[in-house]
């Protein structure tokens, strides 16, 4: 009995532990709640006009460009956290600069991307000739925003990475509310602004993200922040630097690619089951996603506790503090899939859903959408632990390589070998992939092979 209570005491830490974590974790999880919510927000006006499959599969080319994006900017944070750690702010503002070069690359390869080829990408994923060029219409001014959007991107994660989550809450917010405006405005045509429809939505974006990205660099700069500095400083680009980040991104940015694609596929799958099929799932993932973003803020936060102590060269309290997550992420896990699972009729009956299967259906996956999301809480603590402590290869096994291997084999072999017809069975059937995720990944942690102070 007394080997069990020393044991469990190891996972409680002090208030002032869970005082600072939520600190972090709060406003973190609301930047991305801002930020999720305005694809969500698209969705919720365009279900108004009745494009929500094609807003929805257009937007499939922004989930793997802003995976990229997000790849890179984690890759370089694995450094620049524990640079900042250090107290090596020369190196942090290359780190920053590489991001941000990064960023510029994707932005407009994605916009040279969407420019030749969207209708055959759009092809790829669902064969309904008004879907596809609905959404090429969208993604004729969406790539625009892609490009503003990967820029405000790398400032989010550097913020988040060292600790100051106050920032992009703040810009987050702002850029939400232009968005809303801005949606309201040009979607449906009030206060004599023309009546633009499905495309009303992506230009809102443009101007809603022009006027973020303006804000994050006046910001910075005012604020005078250590990741920013004269132009030769950031973009000086040392061989040497990027020799020793690039090992540790590669893993991270395949990982990205893989899993953003290997997302999309699952559209590709469920596609196969109709178009009702796939409004009932847009619906119910937009939903899902708003959830999602206070967990992937709870991960932000993972990094930027145990980066710091790894920076610092603090290997056990790391140790320790990422045991104090496993209790904290227990406790979320129970609120979200009761909280989720309570509210689910509801929060589908904001969407304009007429047919009584799609609404039907969409409430059903909402509801595994909580399963898979009091999962992730448990999941964000291993991955942010492992990336922090540069453990990318292993990371893309249990990220990238159990979607492969379990939930996409699933996803297809459900519905075109045992010729399943209901989308909410396949998705059910899909969350074996999240269980064998926990598995596996625990077993990975327990190792500890992720404690490894990378800048010294």
């Amino acid at each position: 009995m007394r080997t069990t209570s020393f044991k469990l005491s190891r996972f409680i830490g002090p208030v002032s532990f869970y005082k600072y974590a939520f600190s972090l974790a709060i406003p973190l999880g609301i930047t991305n709640l801002l930020a999720i919510s305005m694809g969500a927000l698209d969705t919720l006006m365009i279900s108004w006009i009745h494009q929500v499959s094609a807003v929805g599969t257009a937007t499939q080319i922004e989930v793997i460009a802003l995976n990229v994006v997000w790849a890179c900017a984690a890759g370089t944070g694995i450094y620049a956290i524990q640079f900042f750690g250090a107290g090596d702010h020369k190196n942090l503002k290359r780190c920053f600069g590489l991001s941000v070069s990064c960023a510029a690359f994707v932005g407009i390869l994605t916009y040279g991307v969407i420019t030749f080829f969207s209708a055959a990408i759009l092809h790829f994923y669902i064969q309904n000739d008004e879907v596809i060029w609905n959404g090429c219409q969208y993604l004729r001014i969406a790539k625009y925003a892609y490009i503003l959007m990967s820029f405000q991107l790398s400032f989010s994660v550097i913020y988040r990475n060292l600790g100051k989550p106050f920032y992009p809450f703040v810009i987050g917010m702002i850029t939400f509310l232009m968005k809303m405006l801005w949606n309201v405005l040009l979607i449906f045509g009030y206060a004599g602004f023309p009546k633009l429809g499905i495309i009303g939505a992506p230009l809102a974006s443009c101007i809603a993200h022009s006027i973020a990205l303006a804000v994050n660099i006046i910001l910075a700069y005012k604020t005078k922040q250590p990741f920013v500095g004269q132009i030769r400083e950031m973009f000086s680009y040392d061989i040497a630097l990027i020799r020793r980040i690039l090992p540790r991104i590669r893993p991270l940015l395949l990982n990205e690619i893989l899993f953003g694609f290997g997302n999309t596929l699952f559209v590709k799958a469920f596609g196969f089951l109709g178009i009702e099929a796939m409004n009932a799932y847009y619906i119910g993932a937009k939903i899902g996603d708003l959830f999602f973003a206070v967990a992937n803020g709870f991960s932000d936060s993972i990094s930027s506790i145990i980066g710091i102590s790894l920076g610092q060269g603090k290997l056990k309290e790391a140790g320790q503090q990422s045991m104090y997550l496993i209790s904290m992420a227990i406790g979320l896990c129970l609120g979200a899939v009761i909280l989720i699972t309570w509210f689910s009729p509801f929060l589908v009956s904001l969407f304009e859903v007429q047919n009584a299967s799609v609404l039907n259906n969409a409430i059903w996956i909402v509801r595994i959408f909580a399963l898979r999301i009091g999962m992730r809480f448990f999941i964000v603590i291993i991955f942010g632990t492992l990336r922090t402590g540069g453990d990318t290869k292993a990371l893309m096994f249990l990220d990238s390589g159990l979607m492969y291997m379990v939930g996409l084999s699933i996803a297809f072999g459900s519905i075109l070998v045992f010729h399943v017809q209901s989308i909410v069975l396949v998705f059910l059937l899909c969350q074996t992939e999240y269980v064998l995720r926990i598995l596996f990944g625990m077993m990975r942690y327990r190792k500890g092979l992720w404690k490894t102070n990378l800048v010294s």
